[in-house]
């Protein structure tokens, strides 16, 4: 973590609150680096919730003057200022970072946490972890921008569960076939659920296939007796 940018972020990733960190002004730091930890390899942030700044590093023209050493007044004063200054700075070096696309996936999981799709997704969308979530707002995005539910929904489920295959009923194709490859859970059926509510239009019949694999004439290994289903 070298910049300020990245303590937020890694903020983030710890479920810290980025306003209950507290910046400080190192008193010792290189010239060369932004954020003065001791370590310089270290990549979580600590329980103190402390993190020292070179400020100069970047900021020079603002931070100046505000703890010349020869001006002792105001002490608490000037680590409060600085310290509110330093969350501004980092907030400005995440927006910059943000394309288009990041400000739209922000706005998207925004309305479901707020209850905007339903109560359902809004639960549902807890269970997935941060790259599933990533992968699932990205193609809702990608959902409202070409219209073509049926072959993100097939992606999105393939990034999902990995050993999954989806099938289309060729004699009737708003009929779909999903072999998951892996045993059955609440959860699991809760995600597939989540995703078939999102993707797919409500005309369309989904049948799943958890463990075992229907049978298909001509494919050996999903003609195994014990370890398959019927159709």
């Amino acid at each position: 973590m070298n910049y300020i940018w990245d303590i937020l972020v890694k903020a983030d990733q710890q479920n810290i609150k980025k306003e209950n960190i507290t910046f400080k002004c190192a008193k010792t730091y290189s010239p060369y680096m932004e954020v003065a930890f001791e370590d310089l390899n270290k990549s979580e942030i600590d329980e103190s919730l402390i993190v020292e700044i070179n400020p100069y590093y970047r900021f020079f023209p603002i931070f100046k003057d505000i703890f010349d050493v020869n001006f002792e007044e105001s002490i608490e004063l000037r680590e409060v200022l600085f310290d509110i200054l330093i969350h501004f700075l980092g907030n400005i070096d995440l927006k910059q970072g943000l394309s288009k696309e990041e400000y739209y996936k922000k706005y998207i999981m925004k309305d479901i946490l707020e209850n905007m799709f339903s109560e359902k997704i809004k639960k549902n969308i807890q269970i997935f972890n941060d790259k599933e979530r990533e992968i699932v707002i990205s193609s809702l995005i990608k959902l409202y921008t070409t219209g073509v539910s049926l072959e993100i929904f097939k992606s999105i489920v393939n990034k999902i569960f990995k050993k999954s295959t989806t099938y289309i009923n060729q004699d009737n194709k708003k009929e779909i076939l999903i072999y998951i490859g892996q045993k059955r859970t609440q959860e699991l059926e809760n995600k597939i659920d989540m995703l078939v509510d999102l993707f797919l239009h409500i005309d369309f019949k989904v049948f799943l296939y958890w463990q075992y694999h229907f049978g298909i004439l001509g494919v050996e290994d999903t003609m195994k007796i014990e370890n398959m289903v019927l159709y």
